[in-house]
């Protein structure tokens, strides 16, 4: 196992390699990145190192970012994960880098990761005689924090010794996992995204914003395998930030995926300081946060502060009822979002 200096010194590698390629910030805060479940880390367990000095968000946010904060998706959130994090964690501090404040930018099950590092980071580091890093907001593209259907039926079927081998087999196909097996162990934070264990992690309510985005696209074979509309990995009660596990149609009570405004099954509520902000009905769990257009992005939360400030200049449009091939009502749109992904959305908007 790695010791904590070696940790150290690779934390300042890996900090410093970012770094040298970032050329931009987000309303004049650092970025720092916190990626997303890694499906091969299960079979092929990387070392410490091999975690540290791996780049897993998209070119278009490390062009923009000034650090990151690596993880071991064949590891615990609350063991091995938040070790790591920590260690970088002190690198962060102790080399300033959020002395002005910083902005996370998180995908899938960094959303999680980050909200147990938020709820400890302050004692972790002033334990250590260091200053916490001063968060200003955490933008969160298809948060995986309120958990995935997914991972419950990953970790049920794997612990069920009932279940005969081939059924495993056959779900373990979808999943790309080795579910024949009895010991759930080999799952590492799936264990932490099944969705009882995710809303009992770390949901202590603290003072940081959380800025979602959310999609709806994706396979469809995975659709039916969720309740309430999802990315094809997450459901929309986690990357909205909703309350309950309860399947929605939407992060909002009064706007649809495709932008329409009508009454529509959203969130009875939110998680605290939770903030849907972006959604868009093409896009999959990957495409919420590359630089990938998808159509037309729809809004939830617009014009306010939270931590920084969100003002997207917005469209309203009519689709006549006689124009039956399409989905007719009244839209709404972020203005010339057809042709843009929602991270250039998101950062261009934030940097106005």
């Amino acid at each position: 196992m790695k010791t904590i200096k070696k940790l150290a010194k690779a934390a300042v590698v890996a900090s410093s390699l970012i770094a040298g390629s970032a050329f931009a910030q987000i309303a004049g805060h650092n970025v720092v990145l916190v990626h997303g479940f890694q499906f091969d880390d299960l079979s092929n367990k990387p070392s410490d190192a091999e975690v540290l000095n791996r780049q897993l968000i998209p070119e278009y946010w490390q062009d923009r970012a000034e650090a990151r904060l690596g993880w071991n998706s064949a590891k615990r959130v609350e063991g091995k994960i938040s070790e790591l994090v920590f260690e970088q964690a002190k690198q962060l501090s102790i080399q300033g880098t959020c002395t002005d404040g910083c902005v996370l930018v998180t995908h899938s099950t960094g959303d999680l990761v980050t909200r147990y590092f938020l709820a400890h980071q302050e004692l972790w580091l002033q334990n250590e005689g260091l200053e916490p890093l001063d968060i200003i907001a955490v933008l969160d593209f298809a948060g995986a924090g309120g958990g995935t259907e997914l991972a419950s039926l990953a970790v049920n079927i794997a612990s069920d010794g009932s279940i005969p081998d081939w059924i495993k087999q056959a779900v373990a196909g979808v999943f790309g996992l080795n579910l024949s097996t009895d010991d759930i162990s080999d799952l590492g934070v799936l264990q932490d995204l099944d969705v009882s264990a995710a809303r009992n992690l770390a949901m202590m309510p603290n003072d940081i914003p959380r800025l979602r985005f959310s999609g709806s696209g994706g396979n469809a074979l995975i659709h039916p395998l969720i309740p309430g509309k999802d990315d094809a990995v997450v459901p929309a009660h986690s990357s909205c930030g909703a309350s309950s596990p309860e399947g929605i149609d939407s992060c909002s009570n009064q706007v649809s995926y495709s932008g329409k405004i009508a009454s529509v099954n959203g969130p009875d509520g939110l998680l605290f300081n939770h903030f849907p902000v972006l959604m868009t009905q093409n896009a999959d769990h990957g495409q919420v946060i590359r630089d990938e257009a998808t159509g037309q992005v729809t809004f939830v939360n617009n014009d306010f502060n939270a931590g920084l400030d969100v003002d997207f200049e917005t469209e309203k449009k009519s689709v006549p009822w006689w124009q039956v091939w399409r989905e007719t009502g009244k839209f709404q749109f972020i203005k010339n979002s057809n042709n843009k992904s929602v991270s250039a959305l998101v950062y261009e908007n934030l940097n106005d």
